[in-house]
């Protein structure tokens, strides 16, 4: 009985060893399960914010492709407008295309590689406008100068010649000097009229001839206005002939309010004189 006793006890002892062994080497695992649980929780949550940061980044870049994809309609449409291309190219029509369909599952944003199609779709779509463009401007360059851009008329509506092309005296100085244009007088702030389609290359201050637009009509032609009080177009514009590019003034080296027109043919300014009294197409 004496031997009994112990050997109860050093089994009750072993089992609650092992049993405690159990459990330990339990909760040692369950540890080490909810930290690994974590790490990948932690590493789930850092792909997350990785993409959505990937994303938030990509995904001004979409509008930005967007706004150059309207720019350049906008500036395909002024220019079939002014070639008469408008049956050739038509930009309010979307381009034909054709391929397989592709279904996405519907979510509440870009997946990464949703976002990098949608990039490369729009990348295509601005790379065929830009070829679309370029062409039209091949076509503008090699059309007649007749056909294209005839320069004519006054670029004024109502006024009278208060100066000739050539050697006058200078209105400041009385001395001899070359005036390089012709001058038409008018009322403050009437309008100033291009006298032929073309490009607006300047539209700001240059010097003694205070607020100047000048057009490139291509073929060599450039027109200029000079000492405007305001501006009606900008730089980059694409204008039409009779469209107003601004109004009368006096800016720049001038004695009062009028207009100083000239035009360059090839770098050297020509008398305007046989181009305002010749009839437009």
């Amino acid at each position: 009985m004496v031997f009994i006793i112990p050997a109860a006890i050093g089994g009750t002892l072993v089992y609650w060893w092992v049993d405690a062994s159990e459990r330990l080497m339990k909760d040692q695992a369950s540890l080490m399960w909810n930290r690994e649980l974590e790490s990948q929780r932690e590493e789930v949550e850092q792909l997350k914010r990785k993409s959505l940061e990937r994303i938030d980044a990509l995904t001004p870049k979409i509008g930005e492709l967007q706004a150059r994809l309207l720019r350049l309609d906008a500036l395909g449409k002024r220019l079939t407008s002014v070639a008469n291309l408008s049956d050739e190219f038509d930009f309010d029509q979307v381009p034909p295309l054709g391929g397989p369909e592709y279904v996405y599952e519907e979510s509440s944003g870009y997946t990464d590689t949703e976002l990098m199609e949608a990039l490369d779709s729009l990348t295509q779509k601005i790379e065929q406008r830009q070829q679309q463009l370029e062409l039209i401007h091949a076509l503008l360059t090699n059309r007649s100068f007749a056909e294209q851009v005839y320069i004519a008329g006054r670029p004024i509506e109502r006024g009278w010649m208060s100066s000739s092309f050539g050697r006058r005296s200078d209105p400041f100085t009385g001395r001899s000097s070359w005036h390089e244009g012709i001058d038409y007088a008018g009322k403050e702030n009437s309008n100033v009229v291009a006298t032929g389609a073309g490009v607006v290359v300047h539209a700001s201050r240059r010097g003694g001839y205070g607020n100047l637009v000048e057009i490139d009509h291509g073929d060599g032609y450039v027109t200029r206005y000079a000492h405007l009080n305001e501006f009606r177009v900008a730089k980059g514009d694409i204008i039409q002939r009779g469209d107003i590019v601004g109004l009368m003034g006096c800016t720049g080296r001038c004695t009062g309010t009028h207009v100083h027109y000239e035009i360059i043919r090839n770098g050297r300014a020509v008398d305007p004189v046989r181009y305002v009294s010749r009839a437009a197409p």
